[in-house]
Order: structure tokens, then sequence, then C-alpha cells
């Protein structure tokens, strides 16, 4: 079946905030920080009323989703990006990141940023993004990293 990828609903935001739980504690090195401080997982309700989450998936059924934010009127922000662990390595991902940066395209953007942890950061390099900075997160550093929309 093809995947596809659309606009989320409301009504899917438990089932994509439990999937995001599913793929962040994967990690061990992140488990106990995330439990200890589980508002760190959420999709505000504001992003689902924007139009800025996207569900890729097989039918009905979600299988991974990316929010992406303004942060002003040239650049946005891959706020989140999520795939069920049972659907690593097929290309999800990468599909939700073109997706994201088509539609950023169309809506005027010139940059894509994106805050990865050190896991993350090939996966983004892959895709164009480029390291320009370390910042810090609330549960260690992190890569900032940004792609050029052309």
């Amino acid at each position: 079946m093809k995947l596809q990828i659309r606009f989320a609903h409301l009504r899917e935001r438990a089932a994509l905030i439990e999937m995001q739980w599913r793929a962040s504690l994967v990690w061990d090195e992140y488990r106990d920080a995330l439990l200890a401080n589980p508002d760190a997982i959420d999709i505000p309700v504001e992003q689902f009323r924007n139009r800025q989450v996207r569900v890729a998936g097989h039918g009905d059924r979600p299988i991974g989703f990316s929010a992406v934010t303004a942060l002003d009127a040239e650049i946005c922000e891959l706020d989140g990006l999520f795939v069920e662990p049972a659907h690593w390595r097929k290309g999800i991902g990468g599909a939700l990141i073109e997706d994201a940066a088509r539609l950023a395209r169309r809506r005027k953007f010139r940059r894509m940023q994106v805050t990865a942890n050190p896991r993350a950061e090939g996966f983004y390099a892959k895709l164009h993004f480029i390291k320009y900075a370390v910042a810090a997160t609330r549960f260690g550093s992190a890569s900032r990293m940004h792609r050029i929309l052309n």
C-alpha cells in the first residue's frame, strides 16, 4: 500500500502523542529524563488548528508525523518528526521531511531549521540539513541544523 501524507486531525492528537512516546522511549539514554519530565512530550492543539501537523500512514492508520512552525516570514522550524519504531528505516521520516520542505517552499519559507539530538544528526544530514550551531536543551546539548529551501 502506498504511503499517504495528509494534514492531521485534532481527534488524532492523543494517538500521535502516544506514538511520540513510543519513538522517544526507544533510546535508553533519554528514557529516565523523559519519564521524569512528561511535559516534554506534547503536540500543542494550536499546531493542529493551524494545519502545522502532517501525518504519514496507510489509510487511516498513522505511522509517522511531522510538525512545522513558523519562526519568522522566511524561516520555519521542524518542531517534531516521529515515526513508529516498527516502521523505522523504511523512508517514512524522509518522506515526511520532503513533504514538509515542499509545503514550506509553497508558503514562501527560505530555510527550515531543526534541533537534532545526537542520534538524529546523521539522518538530517542525509536530507540536506547542515549543522550551524550547538544548542543547550533541557536534556543536554543538541545540534542546530538547517536546510535551504530552493
